[in-house]
């Protein structure tokens, strides 16, 4: 690789702050940044007043042995923010890049940057991919992140490390602020996307995190003070920009839930395609239609609702009389008198239907919490979001569905597994946009799904959720899961089993270009 001489301006300042980090590890942090095979940097290191004599001696010793060595000792002992602010001070890089005295940087973080921000002249920030390195020096931990998630970024600060920002947009925003001790760099992140233009992901582990004593590399709860502070920060985003939610703690894990107030309660249509076949649901008999209205109409809170019920004609008398019997004004039911098209159905459901919202609803689910429309509601307040879905749960509690990944096929995320856990990294924990989720339970906004066409009947028994859901990411939409709230999905009960050829061979010829191509979940 051929580097350019040096600027009068460098390309990156490496911000560190320093406060008596560990010997052996301060000085691997130091062989990673001489070791960048870029070397249009400088290095701002601003020592927060350590107590450790030698600390004072190596950092006079670096500025001695290179002249993009930047060095400032403070005074007194000011924590983080202030460190941080001040070697922002020092700092003449039109891109920031922010590093821990005890951590190390892949020899090429510099370089593969720098290539983002020569092919993308607007990025504003950059994040990476990141592992953990124990005392060994072992590596582990390895993160594959989404790209830009907005979402799931309320919920935690899964950029974190490697993250670089154009300098002029840092101090635009007010750099780092007191008060968000231990989440400094997400508050700043926070206020940095509000501005940003182009925010890009590069999927590469280009920064390796040490997980020492007490650091929360080691543990999430290893700095309680830092949850409050990401608590905080995530109030004032939402604040700024206007948003009425609450935030508190995704119980038990340590990750933020952003709760939004619903500014309207928009009619919807809920489409139920049946068959009215039963099944034993925790030992008893049960018509499946029967049972998933009556759970929907005996538990939900949010009260503007229709439920549109596609019968097949030939259904078993019982479940039409058990449908008539539930006698709610909000249930309407129409017949359907052609071969099985799942699609179709749905489709004939929306078409007979007038509510802002359509959730498609298989009939072998049963609703949990009486709130799982205010919950997913919620996310439709923001207009680029087309779809949501909830956290699906087989019989006996294990997971059916936690959304699509496309990696390496399409596919429902986590079937089988237990609920029990956060899941790598939070994914089972948090809010976040997704590739798509299964038809089972969505919630769609009706202009989004008359944009795409509806559901494709040419996928009558399968595969058709994901159609819909690549339609609506090409139309520019996003699509949310949630594990906030909950149904119980008992699968595939009431449609034919099996995949038909055809139906595989079309998913290919239309999406191959999204296989093994998952933005938001690159883990299997």
């Amino acid at each position: 690789m051929i580097h350019p001489v040096p600027r009068a301006v460098p390309r990156f300042s490496i911000i560190t702050p320093v406060f008596n980090p560990p010997s052996d590890a301060f000085e691997e942090c130091i062989e990673s940044v001489f070791a960048q095979t870029f070397s249009d940097w400088e290095w701002c290191l601003v020592d927060d007043c350590s107590t450790n004599s030698w600390v004072r001696q190596r950092l006079l010793q670096l500025q001695a042995h290179d002249t993009r060595v930047r060095i400032f000792f403070r005074q007194s002992n000011g924590g983080i923010v202030a460190a941080s602010n001040d070697a922002l001070s020092l700092a003449e890089g039109d891109f920031i890049a922010l590093l821990d005295n005890d951590d190390a940087l892949h020899p090429s973080a510099l370089a593969k940057v720098n290539e983002v921000i020569l092919a993308n002249g607007n990025v504003d920030y950059v994040y990476t991919d990141e592992d953990k390195i124990d005392d060994s020096g072992r590596h582990y931990d390895t993160f594959l992140k989404p790209d830009w998630s907005p979402q799931r970024f309320l919920a935690q600060n899964y950029c974190s490390h490697l993250s670089i920002i154009r300098r002029s947009l840092v101090n635009s925003v007010g750099r780092f602020r007191s008060g968000f001790d231990g989440s400094q760099d997400y508050d700043l992140f926070l206020r940095i996307i509000e501005r940003a233009r182009l925010i890009i992901h590069i999927p590469e582990v280009l920064y390796h995190w040490r997980a020492v004593l007490g650091s929360t590399a080691r543990a999430s709860d290893e700095k309680p003070y830092a949850f409050i502070a990401a608590m905080k920060a995530v109030r004032e985003a939402l604040a700024r920009r206007s948003i009425l939610a609450t935030v508190t703690k995704a119980d038990p894990y340590p990750f933020q839930r952003v709760v939004r107030q619903l500014s309207a309660f928009p009619k919807i249509s809920i489409i139920i395609p049946t068959c009215g076949i039963h099944k034993r649901v925790f030992g008893i008999d049960t018509c499946l239609v029967v049972n998933c209205v009556e759970s929907i109409l005996s538990k939900s809170t949010y009260l503007n609702i229709e439920v549109v019920v596609v019968i097949d004609d030939h259904s078993p008398e019982d479940a039409w009389t058990g449908l008539r019997a539930i006698a709610d004004p909000r249930l309407r039911l129409l017949s359907y008198d052609k071969p099985f098209n799942f699609s179709s159905k749905c489709n004939v459901g929306v078409v007979n239907s007038d509510g802002e919202y359509v959730l498609l609803l298989n009939d072998d689910t049963e609703v949990i919490d009486e709130q799982w429309l205010e919950t997913l509601a919620s996310y439709l307040e923001e207009p680029d979001v087309a779809m949501v879905g909830p956290m699906l749960l087989l019989e006996d509690g294990r997971i059916q569905s936690a959304g699509h990944s496309n990696t390496p096929i399409p596919h429902n995320f986590r079937t089988g597994q237990s609920i029990q856990g956060p899941g790598e990294f939070g994914v089972l924990a948090v809010a976040r946009e997704c590739s798509g989720i299964t038809g089972a339970c969505a919630l769609i906004r009706r202009t989004a799904y008359e944009e795409v066409g509806g559901l494709s009947p040419i996928f009558p028994k399968a595969f058709n959720d994901v159609d819909f859901s690549f339609k609506l990411l090409d139309a520019g939409y996003r699509i949310m899961w949630t594990p906030h709230t909950r149904l119980f999905h008992f699968e595939t009960a009431s449609r034919p089993t099996g995949v038909e050829s055809s139906e595989v061979e079309l998913l290919h010829e239309r999406w191959q270009r999204r296989f093994d191509n998952d933005k938001y979940c690159r883990l299997v």
